[in-house]
């Protein structure tokens, strides 16, 4: 039974570039000319094209379609997996997945440096990215001093001499903290076990919350968002909605849905492997529209640069003592300080605990993001944009027209503080 691709024919000219395989008995067509699926799974194949270097390069991909499904649905279920493909061409050239070349291990040799390439061949297919990039780092920074060790040879008192000696560089505890994840996890795997009893840590201190004043909020968020670099600045307003340096360092502009306003997080680039949907507030989309990328990764600067023009900027108005991440923290508190509820802000953070089903998580949970996100964006407004509005019958008017999405009890509560400005 051969199987060939036939061009789909659909009445609203959706499937574009797809194509069924079907036997040649297997060609149907509806009445009104939109092509039939057969009675049984089916493969729909999509192909795309793209300017890539200054060439046309094309791709073709299958899609395996379960029996009983429409065409219409089959078609509508890979408009963005379409999509995809073509930004993906775009980008790269090619739609091949790129292998991850793992380097042979000799699995009976003891020594640590053949364990640990054996352990983290391992990680590199079952772990994130970034995971295996903080293993590898504690690696090169450290642990390479065992290499040529018998790992059934290792001591605590070798370990707790590494130890030491990170604590001497100056090392953050959390830093630390890698060593032991990858110590117990790998010498486990090949049933070495250490009395980790017998070996000090340094304590990881809990991260404090923002303590300053709603004022201290304004001065931070006004400064970061007149900051002068267009990329830092832009950084900096995905920051003050509640995101993570990494995740906003990863996104890319199909990640971007301006039909719906929303913009998604994958599961691969965040903290949590949960994919999650926010709304594109307008100073969301100005701070995408002023960037000079239009396909690939938003924002076209590497991480440690906009550390280093976070810190310009919190040094010009004499805050030394503050990191990005600090910024969430900062989010979080100022949220429910002005009204905001616990779950809401949870949502706004993308934290995992109080989302008990996905549907919760991105049904509702989008909205309740958006609800914190408007109460930290009404409070860090300037006084005098509040102040200076020409009010129709009342300022609870007036402020209700400029924030729509606010409470009246938010709404109430910005004409209190204004009392005070």
């Amino acid at each position: 039974m051969e199987l060939k691709p036939i061009k789909i024919q659909l009445s609203n000219n959706s499937a574009s570039g797809m194509y069924i395989l079907v036997t040649d008995d297997e060609i149907r067509y509806a009445k009104n000319g939109d092509t039939q699926p057969p009675n049984r799974a089916y493969k729909i194949q999509i192909g795309v094209e793209a300017i890539y270097a200054a060439k046309r390069n094309t791709g073709k991909k299958l899609f395996n379609i379960a029996k009983g499904t429409s065409i219409s649905k089959a078609v509508g279920s890979l408009l963005g997996k379409r999509e995809e493909m073509k930004e993906i061409l775009r980008t790269k050239g090619t739609l091949k997945i790129e292998r991850k070349i793992l380097k042979p291990v000799n699995t009976k040799d003891r020594k640590f440096k053949s364990a640990y390439q054996s352990w983290i061949n391992g990680k590199a297919i079952s772990k994130r990215p970034a995971t295996v990039k903080n293993y590898n780092g504690c690696y090169n920074g450290i642990l390479y001093k065992l290499d040529n060790k018998i790992i059934d040879d290792i001591t605590e008192d070798d370990i707790q001499n590494l130890i030491n000696e990170m604590i001497n560089k100056g090392k953050k505890p959390k830093t630390i903290a890698i060593l032991k994840v990858v110590l117990t996890q790998m010498l486990n795997l090949n049933d070495v076990h250490l009395n980790w009893k017998k070996i000090i840590l340094p304590k990881i201190e809990k991260q404090e919350k923002f303590t300053g004043d709603d004022d201290k909020a304004k001065l931070i968020a006004k400064t970061l968002l007149e900051y002068k670099h267009p990329i830092a600045r832009g950084v900096f307003t995905f920051l003050l909605s509640g995101r993570r340096i990494g995740e906003t360092m990863l996104l890319e502009h199909r990640d971007i849905n301006y039909a719906t306003n929303k913009f998604k997080l994958l599961a691969k680039n965040t903290k949590t492997n949960t994919e999650v949907d926010f709304d594109l507030t307008p100073a969301l989309i100005n701070a995408i529209k002023t960037q000079k990328t239009t396909s690939g990764k938003i924002f076209d600067m590497q991480a440690i640069s906009i550390h280093y023009h976070f810190k310009k900027a919190m040094l010009s108005i004499g805050i030394s003592d503050m990191v990005m991440h600090d910024l969430r923290s900062m989010v979080a508190v100022v949220s429910l300080r002005n009204g905001a509820d616990i779950y809401s802000v949870s949502k706004m953070l993308a934290h995992k605990k109080l989302s008990t089903t996905e549907a919760n998580y991105l049904g509702d949970g989008v909205e309740r993001a958006k609800e914190a996100q408007d109460t930290f964006t009404a409070l860090i407004k300037s006084a005098d944009e509040v102040i200076d509005v020409e009010l129709e019958d009342s300022e609870f008017t007036a402020l209700k027209n400029i924030y729509p999405n606010a409470t009246d009890e938010k709404i109430r509560k910005i004409i209190e503080m204004m009392k005070y400005i």
